[in-house]
């Protein structure tokens, strides 16, 4: 059996015409399913899903949140959290965050796989506040310096202890990324 039908017309150019229409409307179609196929992926996933694939790809992404623009590789994600390495630091992103995510930079070798890790944003801020780590916080929030030590993560906000012996009291939805700091 022939591996094409059309060839079974023999030498005919009508034939012949026709079956190359046929075939061409066939890898248009089939290309056309493909095209639908992709989309319909891109709008199954979340942003958690996109930021996996960061990780696994190593990448060097920009994220844009709160005022500011972070860039680095992206070194760990799960949940709601998103943590990239760049200029000497870790930031940790709330991806429920109104943010903007996108690629600087495509690297050929790299990437890495999911190792142990807090499964979201708030256990990110739990390990903060044991190894009394000093955090900028960013948030949606009009404050200048939002900067301190976590003294408790609670139900629904932080409790921030600042420099001079002020309080803070953080909404966790408020708050888009943590910065650790040196000291």
């Amino acid at each position: 059996m022939p591996s094409d039908p059309f060839e079974e017309w023999g030498a005919d150019p009508d034939f012949e015409r026709l079956g190359w229409h046929l075939r061409a409307e066939l890898r248009a179609e089939a290309e056309e399913y493909e095209r639908l196929a992709a989309v319909d992926a891109l709008r199954g996933r979340r942003l958690g899903d996109v930021a996996l694939e960061l990780l696994h790809r190593g990448d060097v992404v920009a994220v844009d949140l709160a005022g500011r623009s972070f860039t680095g590789a992206v070194v760990y994600t799960a949940g709601d959290l998103l943590c990239v390495r760049g200029a000497g630091s870790v930031v940790d992103v709330n991806l429920e965050a109104p943010l903007s995510l996108r690629v600087v930079e495509r690297v050929r070798r790299g990437g890495a796989g999911r190792s142990g890790g807090p499964p979201g944003f708030k256990a990110r801020l739990f390990e903060h506040e044991a190894a009394g780590t000093l955090v900028e916080i960013g948030c949606r929030l009009p404050v200048a310096d939002l900067s301190g030590r976590i003294r408790a993560v609670a139900v629904d906000h932080l409790v921030v202890d600042q420099a001079g012996g002020d309080r803070r009291y953080v909404a966790l939805r408020a708050i888009d990324y943590v910065v650790a700091r040196d000291g």
